[in-house]
């Protein structure tokens, strides 16, 4: 499968940035419908890694922003130009061109003197003033000065903030340099995984090598690989080395050698998808093969189920190589089951089907999206909503726009 290497990659190291356009003359807006940081500081459960499969969701102009609740009520009137999803009790929004953020209640607070404004989970935000970025806190108190050229989320409490030389300090959320305070590493992570490990960059002999520092700028592995990929595991990291794949340990130990074509970053059920001499099969940790090589694509498992083609066909195998759903499917954007449903394809309309491949929602809809806490994000002749399992709208399919429920509410365009 041509895109599998990079597709969980950008899931777990996507990153909030700044994407500016004018939507009029006078309000120039930040696309917070674009992209925020994953939640990689609660270990990347699955179902937050679907979160991001929702950002791709865009409206074709733009529309005031609102908030709905679960049951479709509106708590908060369309009245924004923008609006991102609500973090721990608060959304970011623009309101004629200026910036601040919203409560659950309601109530707006708007920063007159700074632009760019963001925050994540916490009460430290990204702001710009004077072309440059810093760290503010919610009553619009700087926490550094403002001297940086940009800066992101880096999980949920810290901050890559990019000097003029382009390398970044780590700071905290007091604003404090955590990691790099004399910027000898060119830091290549989106993020600390759980230990505190980032992957940096060196170029040694005209080739840029990576490899692993701690946040005590303790190197853990010299810079020796092509790339080097944090995953959805606590135990290993991916490489490459001469454009193949493997996994070492935290310690460097080469685990899995570097062998394979392609590979997949998820592992789930033990078992990783890898591909070699062009057909895919799965290895455990130990690199012994599991299910052979015998397929043309394959997706890692999830709830105990890999969506896998063989000829022209798709269909899904559980762990022991045993075809659960038969392979008659045509592939859709997002093969795998969630809530025990998945989506389906049939005269270029989605439905859903359960783990026997039994039609439980006909093809009926334009657009579809998995379930996720029991609700699917489906559309209809140009309008949206949601359904529940049973294909029963629970918000009406009458919206320009909706985005995914977080903190138990949910964007709306009206």
């Amino acid at each position: 499968m041509k895109n599998k290497l990079t597709i969980l990659l950008f899931f777990i190291s996507i990153n909030w940035t700044f994407s500016q356009e004018k939507i009029q003359a006078d309000i120039e807006i930040i696309n917070f419908l674009g992209r925020v940081p994953q939640k990689t500081e609660s270990n990347s459960l699955s179902d937050n890694l679907l979160r991001i499969l929702y950002y791709e969701i865009q409206p074709n102009k733009y529309p005031k922003i609102g908030y709905l609740n679960t049951n479709g009520e509106i708590i908060i009137e369309p009245k924004f130009n923008m609006g991102s999803e609500f973090y721990n009790n608060y959304a970011n929004v623009i309101k004629d061109s200026v910036y601040g953020f919203v409560s659950r209640d309601g109530k707006e607070t708007y920063f007159e003197n700074y632009t760019d404004v963001f925050f994540y989970y916490g009460n430290t935000g990204i702001a710009k003033k004077n072309s440059k970025y810093g760290l503010i806190n919610r009553k619009g108190d700087s926490l550094t000065e403002f001297k940086y050229t940009m800066v992101s989320n880096f999980g949920f409490n810290h901050y890559k903030c990019q000097t003029e030389n382009k390398k970044s300090h780590i700071l905290n959320s007091e604003g404090d340099i955590v990691f790099n305070k004399n910027l000898e590493f060119d830091i290549q992570s989106h993020y600390f995984d759980k230990d505190s490990i980032l992957i940096y960059q060196e170029i040694i002999d005209k080739k840029k090598l990576n490899g692993l520092v701690n946040i005590n700028s303790e190197i853990i592995i010299d810079p020796k690989y092509q790339e080097i990929y944090f995953i959805n595991d606590n135990k290993l990291y991916a490489v490459k080395n001469d454009n193949k794949y493997g996994f070492i340990d935290k310690s460097g130990n080469e685990i899995i050698p570097t062998i394979y074509d392609e590979i997949g970053f998820n592992i789930n059920e033990n078992l990783i998808p890898v591909s070699k001499d062009g057909k895919w099969g799965f290895i455990d940790r130990e690199n012994q093969t599991k299910i052979p090589f015998e397929y043309d694509e394959a997706s890692a498992f999830l709830n105990g189920l890999a969506f896998v083609k063989k000829g022209d066909n798709y269909g899904y195998i559980n762990t022991k190589n045993k075809v659960k759903v038969k392979f008659n499917l045509k592939k859709t954007k997002y093969t795998f089951f969630t809530n025990d449903l998945a989506l389906f394809e049939e005269n270029g309309k989605y439905g859903f089907i359960n783990k026997k491949g039994k039609i439980k929602i006909p093809a009926i809809y334009d657009k579809a999206f998995p379930f996720i806490n029991e609700l699917a994000y489906v559309e209809v002749d140009g309008k949206v909503g949601y359904i529940n399992k049973k294909g029963e709208e629970i918000i009406p399919v009458k919206y320009k726009q909706l985005w995914f429920e977080n903190d138990g509410i949910i964007r709306f365009a009206e």
